[in-house]
């Protein structure tokens, strides 16, 4: 399994407190891209699968909401939300998630 570095995971973790201090129930959240491979270089984001019951339809405004709450932790987070039944292994970004991300939360 690929370790996460602590301060990518550190950065993480603290936009999860922030979106739970915000009042969005979290179902699950991802780390998935380059970091999750192990690949990552100086200029890589830190792509987040953000998985909430409380997300609208429309997954522009809450990927700007939820990069308005990252920028203020890490400008290189770089959140997808998702609701609960958009993330399914049909789409090829939640395969891509579900089968190299890694699970940071996940609440049953």
């Amino acid at each position: 399994m690929v370790q996460i570095n602590d301060a990518i995971k550190n950065s993480i973790q603290l936009f999860i407190t922030k979106l739970i201090d915000k009042g969005i129930r979290i179902n699950a959240v991802y780390l998935f891209g380059s970091y999750a491979k192990s690949k990552e270089h100086e200029w890589s984001d830190i792509d987040v699968a953000v998985i909430s019951p409380d997300f609208t339809d429309s997954r522009l405004e809450e990927r700007i909401r939820l990069t308005i709450i990252a920028n203020e932790i890490d400008s290189r987070i770089e959140p997808v939300p998702f609701r609960p039944n958009t993330f399914v292994s049909d789409d090829p970004l939640v395969w891509e998630i579900k089968t190299t991300g890694i699970p940071i939360m996940e609440t049953n």
